[in-house]
C-alpha cells in the first residue's frame, strides 16, 4: 500500500474542505490499522499526518491522541529512534501552540538527547523547535542561538531551498526581538534572495518575507531600501501569486501607509487597483 500517495490524493481532493479530509484520513488510518496493524510504519504514517492536520486546524485536544499515537508505534516497531524523536518535536510543537510550555520543554529535551547524529536536518529541526519555544518564553537571545545553529547545519547538508530560506527567516526574527535590525535584515534579505535568483518559486511564503523585510527597513527609517521590497510585494501579487486574502490585505495595509507618508502617488495606486481586485 503507498500510503504517502494516498495521504496526498486526499489532501488533493478535499484541500479546501476540512470536514472531509479528516474523514478521509481517518478512513485511510483505519484500514491501515487492520490491514498492517498499529506498530506498522504505514499506521505511523497516518497518525503522524492527523496529528499534523489537528494541530494545523488548533484540535490539539485530537492532535495529541494522534501523535500519541504514531508514538507508540514507532516504540513497538523500532524502538525510541530517531524517527521516534522526530514524532516526539512534532507533540512538542503542538504543546507549544496550546501554551503548554513545561511539557513543550520536556518533550524536546527527550527528543534532543535521543538524536543519534547532532548534524542531521532532524536535528535541525528540533532546535528550530527549541528556538519557537524559546520565542514563546521572550527569550530571544536563546532562540536566536539555536537558530542560527540550526542555519549552520542545513547549510552544512546543502538543503533544499525552502529550508534554507525558512532558517534564515527564523534567525531573523530572534535578532529583531533583541533589537538587531540590521542583522535581521540581512538575513530576511538573504531569506528572500533564494526566490530572486530562481531557486524558489514565488509564493505565498515571498510576499510574506518580503512584506517583514519592508517593513523592518521602513521601522529603522531606510526609506530607499523599504521601496524595493514594497514594489516587489506588488509586483507579486500583480502577477496573481496565490496569497491567503487576510495576508494580502495586512501587507497591502503596510504598503499604502508607506506609499502615503512618503507621497508616491504611483505606488498608492497600484495599491487601491489590488484592493479593489481583492474584493471582486
Amino acid at each position: 500500500m503507498d500510503v504517502l500517495a494516498r495521504v496526498d490524493a486526499a489532501w488533493q481532493a478535499h484541500r479546501t474542505d476540512p470536514i472531509a479530509l479528516e474523514r478521509a484520513l481517518l478512513s485511510l488510518r483505519d484500514e491501515v490499522a487492520l490491514s498492517c496493524g498499529t506498530a506498522s510504519s504505514e499506521y505511523v504514517t497516518l497518525c503522524n499526518e492527523l496529528g499534523s492536520f489537528y494541530r494545523s486546524c488548533g484540535n490539539y485536544q485530537c492532535g495529541e491522541a494522534s501523535f500519541s499515537a504514531a508514538l507508540a508505534g514507532i516504540e513497538a516497531l523500532a524502538g525510541r529512534s530517531d524517527a521516534y524523536a522526530t514524532c516526539l518535536d512534532n507533540l512538542a510543537e503542538l504543546y507549544r501552540l496550546d501554551g503548554r510550555l513545561d511539557e513543550c520543554a520536556a518533550a524536546l529535551a527527550e527528543a534532543s538527547a535521543l538524536f543519534s547524529d547532532a548534524h542531521s536536518l532532524e536535528y535541525a529541526a528540533c532546535l528550530n523547535y527549541q528556538g519557537h519555544l524559546c520565542m514563546a518564553r521572550r527569550d530571544p537571545t536563546g532562540a536566536r542561538m539555536r537558530y542560527q545553529e540550526a542555519l549552520a547545519i542545513v547549510r552544512e547538508n546543502g538543503s533544499p531551498a525552502f529550508e534554507l530560506s525558512t532558517a534564515f527567516a527564523n534567525v531573523a526574527s530572534a535578532l529583531m526581538e533583541e533589537g538587531n535590525l540590521a542583522d535581521a535584515a540581512r538575513h530576511l534579505d538573504a531569506a528572500c534572495d533564494l526566490y530572486r535568483n530562481g531557486s524558489l518559486r514565488h509564493g505565498p511564503h515571498y510576499v510574506s518575507l518580503l512584506n517583514s523585510l519592508a517593513t523592518l527597513y521602513d521601522r529603522m527609517g531606510d526609506v530607499a531600501a523599504a521601496r524595493a521590497p514594497y514594489g516587489e510585494v506588488l509586483d507579486s501579487l500583480e502577477s496573481g501569486v496565490p496569497v491567503n486574502p487576510d495576508d494580502a490585505r495586512a501587507a497591502l495595509a503596510n504598503a499604502a501607509s508607506f506609499f502615503s507618508r512618503t507621497a508616491d502617488s504611483q505606488g498608492t495606486a497600484r495599491v487601491e487597483a489590488l484592493r479593489k481586485a481583492l474584493t471582486q
